[in-house]
């Protein structure tokens, strides 16, 4: 292997007579804010240590500035094109920073200046006339920056290299506009700028070796995410007149994911292999952190086989990633989806932060499962029922869920849909059955519902309520409000948030039998409701004849209007589905007991039966 490091000046780096090109190793345009403005900060410190107002800006004045290091970038050139393996986010930066430049030089009127400043962001080359940094869909984006100045905007979408160019350039202009504020500053810092900050290329003569010293800069130095350097482990070992194909692929998925959040890319990768090739708890632990290299140790690469296998990688990429990405990222828009067409349970396990469903989900599904709406649907239920029943029931406890989850994932991985229903049902029963010290036949007794109480949780309560409230207002006709509103905002506004029924006021103490069973009776599920924004507050210790006033309201539950005689009067349709189901609903409109505390906690039960059941 052969490796030149060559001390660069910016006016040498873009004065080349072609663009360069971004390897696929390279991340997007990734900088933000903050790394544009250590950048400067670094540049303007070094510059006003040896910047004078009395002195000359030109090159022989500047010429006894220090220079400056900024970094070193890495190049491999292959078929006369020239590719950045490593440092693509500091370059196209300092190409922002020179577009900036170039704008100021203009104001100041300084045409010789403008002409040069033009010469190190673009130029005619071999392929004609390029931006040295336009690679792929950001040409469009500098020609813009460089016409309009701050730019039209027009091209800003959920690409994110594109919206970090643009985020970027704003910083700078503002920064340059702010600093540079003379034309004397300007030419100094311009010809300091171009011959006094200095980089260092790195040149890689073999292509061969480039996803080795691209793995070991990522090691060394800023740390990529592990899908970004599973990408040069994987397609480094492609001939690069195969990559293009490949790449596209790969960046076609990941892209999609990204636009959704950058971490779905690592959850996908992990989600697969262990849905795939893990079978034990300790095994899921070694995909935790840095996969990347996990899958290239001897005991994975013998079940996974993509270290130094061509023949493999390509497969993989054109095939289950191909196939499993597009599945993932249809699980993940689907569970944000009210009224999912693929499932509903998607959105009831999302909202339960439930994650753990994609893993089962991808495990039951083998490459192009031509069953795959139904093992989703399936896998997506059960699992709702197995977590939610768990928790009814007084039996979930989080290290047994993930235990019992590792299990599933091994029982069901690529099974037929009856197969993966028996093992969901039966890892309930044993759940269940582990948790009570007892052998369980039927999974949700009463016996173990009844003394349900607040100590769910905040979130799982709020989600019990609302499956309960879409339930009945589906069956009545009646307009329900978000499930995102009902569970998972908190706001004073539209989030809904746990109501007692029975306020901790006096009144209600001389109900019960003493003070332990007061407390224990008011946060059984049978006396809680949700209020909505600041209802909540309002109602804190209100005797019970004042919160039925407060129940009135339409903004209010099904479930917590019910305690109001008139609401059975002025609803017909709801007379219509108690008689259906056999549901004991009835008014409270004078008291809430024990007695009203134990009926509606049983009431609580027989709908969860029709639901989860």
């Amino acid at each position: 292997m052969s490796i030149q490091p060559i001390k660069r000046k910016i006016e040498e780096i873009f004065s080349v007579s072609q663009p360069y090109y971004i390897d696929f190793y390279q991340r997007d345009y990734k900088w933000v804010k903050e790394h544009i403005e250590k950048l400067l900060e670094d540049l303007f410190y070094r510059f006003k240590l040896e910047y004078k107002e009395n002195i000359d800006p030109t090159l022989e004045n500047i010429s006894k500035y220090d220079w400056y290091y900024l970094s070193a970038y890495v190049t491999n050139t292959y078929k006369g094109k020239t590719f950045i393996v490593d440092g693509q986010q500091r370059l196209a930066s300092i190409t922002l920073i020179l577009i900036k430049l170039f704008h100021l030089a203009r104001r100041f009127g300084l045409d010789e200046r403008v002409e040069l400043i033009r010469q190190y962001i673009q130029g005619i080359g071999i392929e004609g006339k390029k931006f040295w940094m336009g690679w792929g869909n950001r040409k469009a984006v500098l020609q813009d920056l460089l016409e309009n100045g701050m730019g039209t905007k027009e091209l800003k979408d959920d690409d994110i290299s594109i919206t970090n160019l643009y985020n970027n350039y704003e910083v700078i202009d503002k920064a340059l506009e702010s600093y540079l504020d003379t034309q004397h500053k300007f030419e100094s810092f311009l010809l300091y700028f171009l011959t006094k900050v200095l980089l260092v290329e790195i040149q890689i003569d073999e292509s061969k070796d480039v996803p080795m010293v691209f793995e070991v800069i990522n090691d060394r130095g800023e740390r990529l995410k592990p899908y970004e350097v599973l990408k040069g482990k994987l397609l480094g070992q492609l001939d690069k007149n195969e990559v293009d194909e490949y790449n596209k692929i790969w960046d076609h998925y990941i892209h999609n994911l990204q636009k959704i959040d950058e971490k779905e890319v690592d959850n996908f990768f992990r989600f697969y292999f262990r849905s795939k090739f893990v079978d034990t708890h300790a095994e899921y632990r070694e995909f935790d952190g840095d996969y990347h290299k996990t899958l290239y140790l001897e005991k994975w690469n013998k079940k996974i086989q993509l270290k130094q296998n061509i023949k493999k990688v390509k497969s993989f990429v054109k095939n289950e990633l191909d196939y499993y990405a597009e599945l993932y990222l249809k699980l993940i828009q689907e569970s944000e989806k009210e009224g999912s067409v693929l499932s509903e349970h998607l959105l009831y396990n999302y909202l339960n932060d439930q994650d753990r469903q994609y893993l089962l989900i991808l495990s039951s599904c083998g490459l192009n499962e031509p069953q795959e709406t139904g093992k989703v649907r399936v896998v997506a239920k059960l699992f709702d029922r197995y977590y939610t029943i768990l928790q009814l029931t007084g039996s979930y406890d989080s290290n047994v869920l993930t235990e019992s989850i590792l299990n599933l994932n091994k029982k069901i991985r690529e099974k037929s849909i009856e197969d993966i229903e028996r093992a969901l049902n039966e890892q309930l029963i044993n759940d269940i059955s582990n948790a009570k010290g007892v052998e369980v036949r039927t999974p949700f007794d009463w016996s173990y519902f009844k003394e349900t109480n607040r100590n769910l949780g905040i979130r799982f309560i709020r989600y019990f309520f609302a499956r309960i409230e879409y339930f009945i207002a589906k069956n009545c006709n009646i307009q329900c409000e978000t499930y995102n509103n009902l569970v998972r905002n908190t706001g004073s506004v539209n989030g809904y948030h746990i109501e007692h029924i029975i306020a901790d006021n006096e009144e209600n103490r001389g109900l019960f039998e003493d003070e332990e069973l007061f407390h224990s009776e008011r946060n059984r599920l049978g006396a809680l409701t949700l209020l909505k924004g600041r209802d909540n507050l309002s109602s804190g210790k209100e005797p019970y004849s004042k919160k039925l006033e407060t129940y009135s309201g339409k903004a209010n539950l099904v479930w917590t209007q019910s305690l109001r005689d008139d609401f059975y009067h002025s609803n017909p349709d709801f007379r219509d589905f108690m008689n259906k189901y056999n549901l004991n609903f009835k008014p409270y409109p004078y008291k809430f007991d024990k007695n009203a505390v134990d009926e509606r906690q049983k009431l609580l039960f027989d709908i969860a039966k029709i639901l989860w059941d």
